[in-house]
């Protein structure tokens, strides 16, 4: 798990760039986009000593790469941006070893590790979830509706995708808190530079919720019922890979989509007559769904790397070479979007949503139809419940400093209570 050395090309180094590049701190944390515009315009492909990668940020080179999946492997998806500290790979021993996920892995490999899921997140299963998805969003609307304020964060957005996921595993409610705690240490631990006391303590986070999902696989083994985990028991995956894999999509199946929401809710409410416009015609929230999606992609990065030489962007790069594909930047090149850096709710009303925030190819989100379906459903019901709902004046948000995953800590509501 230590990041490759990397030879920077002459080509790519753009001095000034490569210094400006700060993902992890202001003004970038909050803005990204700014940066993300002067580097499509200056030097689209450009090396990041922070990373230890290639920045890539023109929506074209990025799908292109996507589509190739031979020439860019997603193995090292995965890979820490930092170095772990041997203090740390003593504790990882303690739980199961680093096999392949569905998002570092390829071929055929990629194909076996997916399969056993593609029937639990087809369509016409995601129907059956619909009510039960309804009954939890009202619940917890009902709990704060005669607050007259509310962090939507931690009282919606939050807890509506992750009890959505965790009863679809089957996973007990009452580890809801543990859950959530391992899966923003799972996060940091991967995708933030953190102190190695902090990475210490995101390890030992990553092994319990490790041992966790292991424990489940064993009681459905013994005890089969009615959820995914006892819906894959009988695939041709070995526990160490059942483990890494329901590890990542616990977590993929919950934050991002919390996001999502979160995001979408901030931007509608920006513009208070987009909020209005959605409850008065929900049908609008499907496309300003799609449109947040692009606007400030919950995924703004993933990484590839090279298995032969190639040439993007203009510039030769190596075999080994690790690319970071940028998504949020992507969804706001000009070149690709009218008016790129405008919130219009009703861009993708009658196109078909072609923004990169859920991947593109073999490796599209295979969760991407329950986050909408989730987001559909908690715009209608809030929307519904509060019309009159604005954002807190004058508060200040606060993003988690982690490179491929966007999201703020908290967001605060107001409304008049009749």
């Amino acid at each position: 798990m230590t990041s490759k050395d990397f030879t920077p090309s002459a080509q790519t180094t753009c001095p000034h760039l490569k210094e400006e590049f700060q993902p992890f701190v202001q003004p970038q944390l909050d803005d990204p986009y700014s940066f993300f515009q002067q580097a499509r315009n200056e030097a689209p492909l450009f090396y990041s000593p922070i990373l230890n990668g290639y920045v890539l940020t023109r929506y074209e080179d990025i799908l292109n790469v996507l589509k190739n999946p031979v020439k860019f492997s997603s193995a090292d998806n995965l890979q820490p941006i930092v170095n772990f500290t041997p203090e740390v790979f003593q504790v990882l021993r303690k739980g199961f070893p680093f096999v392949a996920d569905l998002v570092n892995s390829d071929g055929d490999l990629h194909k076996r590790l997916r399969a056993p899921f593609m029937k639990v997140f087809a369509p016409e299963k995601l129907q059956v979830l619909e009510d039960s998805i309804r009954v939890i969003a009202n619940r917890l609307v009902n709990n704060f509706i005669n607050d007259g304020q509310v962090d939507i964060v931690t009282q919606f957005t939050y807890p509506l995708p992750l009890e959505v996921i965790l009863t679809m595993y089957g996973v007990p409610l009452e580890m809801m808190h543990n859950i959530k705690k391992w899966c923003i240490d799972m996060t940091a631990l991967l995708s933030s530079q953190l102190t190695p006391e902090a990475q210490l303590e995101c390890a030992t986070s990553f092994v319990s919720m490790q041992h966790a999902v292991a424990d489940l696989i064993t009681k459905r083994r013994q005890n089969p019922q009615n959820d995914l985990i006892s819906g894959i028991l009988d695939s041709d995956l070995s526990m160490n890979e059942m483990v890494i894999v329901l590890c990542g999509l616990i977590l993929a199946g919950h934050k991002t989509t919390s996001h999502l929401i979160a995001s979408t809710i901030k931007l509608l409410l920006e513009q208070p007559q987009l909020w209005q416009a959605i409850s008065e015609k929900p049908s609008l929230i499907p496309a300003a769904i799609e449109e947040a999606l692009r606007y400030d992609a919950p995924v703004p990065a993933m990484i590839r790397t090279t298995t032969e030489e190639v040439s993007i962007a203009g510039v030769t790069l190596p075999s080994g070479s690790r690319l970071f594909l940028m998504y949020g930047s992507a969804n706001r090149d000009e070149k690709q979007y009218n008016q790129a850096d405008s919130f219009e709710i009703e861009r993708f009303q009658q196109l078909t949503a072609n923004h990169l925030a859920f991947g593109h190819g073999l490796h599209h989100c295979i969760g991407s139809n329950l986050a909408r379906q989730e987001g559909r459903i908690a715009l209608e019901i809030l929307s519904s419940k509060l019309p009159n709902l604005r954002l807190r004046p004058n508060q200040k948000l606060t993003y988690i400093p982690a490179l491929m995953n966007r999201s703020f800590k908290e967001l605060y509501l107001e409304w008049d209570i009749a």
